[in-house]
């Protein structure tokens, strides 16, 4: 294959001679393009303008439908705080009557405790007396049975002479007795308690 020449590549599209300057290709273009382009121009500065206005009017319209939503959602905020003020004031007086109630049931209550603990306190009193008396009286008993026990020992110690020895395991003997007494009569106590 043969090489081309430079003056066939610099041609181009074109004839040779013709629109071989920026300008000439401007004017060219002007020509062929130019009737289409302004209407483009004009189209699409239309179309800005249109598009400008529309997107005032939304705003417009949004900044409208906003402050509406506000206002609304106000009025409705002020609706609920009323409604929740009302419900509470409601279920506060609810509450404060139950209180008054359990307090009245609480107070009857307390009283019957009282009053029943005050039976069962006489009671027990009752029957402390009545245990103490019989303690006593056990107790003058024992007294009573020990002196005799004792004067019978005397009576027969005088009668007899009796050893020391003998004496002392006597008297060791009624002590034991008598300690023995005391700590069974303890431990009624204790248990009667």
């Amino acid at each position: 294959m043969a090489k081309k020449s430079g003056t066939d590549a610099d041609a181009g599209p074109f004839p040779a001679g013709f629109g071989n300057t920026a300008g000439e290709l401007e004017v060219l273009r002007d020509l062929i393009f130019g009737n289409q382009a302004r209407d483009f121009t004009r189209r699409l500065s239309d179309l800005d303008t249109r598009l400008e206005t529309v997107r005032r009017e939304l705003k417009g319209e949004q900044e409208t439908r906003t402050q509406t939503v506000a206002k609304t959602a106000a009025d409705q905020t002020l609706a609920l705080r009323k409604e929740a003020n009302s419900r509470m004031d409601k279920e506060v007086q609810v509450i404060g009557e139950r209180l008054e109630q359990l307090t009245i049931d609480l107070r009857e209550h307390i009283d019957g405790t009282r009053r029943a603990v005050e039976t069962r306190l006489d009671r027990l009193q009752d029957d402390m007396t009545e245990r103490l008396h019989q303690m006593e009286e056990e107790t003058r008993q024992r007294d009573d049975d020990l002196r005799n026990e004792l004067l019978t020992l005397s009576a027969w110690l005088e009668d007899k002479k009796t050893s020391r020895h003998d004496l002392g395991q006597m008297l060791e003997e009624i002590g034991q007795r008598l300690q023995a007494k005391a700590q069974s009569g303890a431990a009624d106590d204790s248990d009667e308690e």
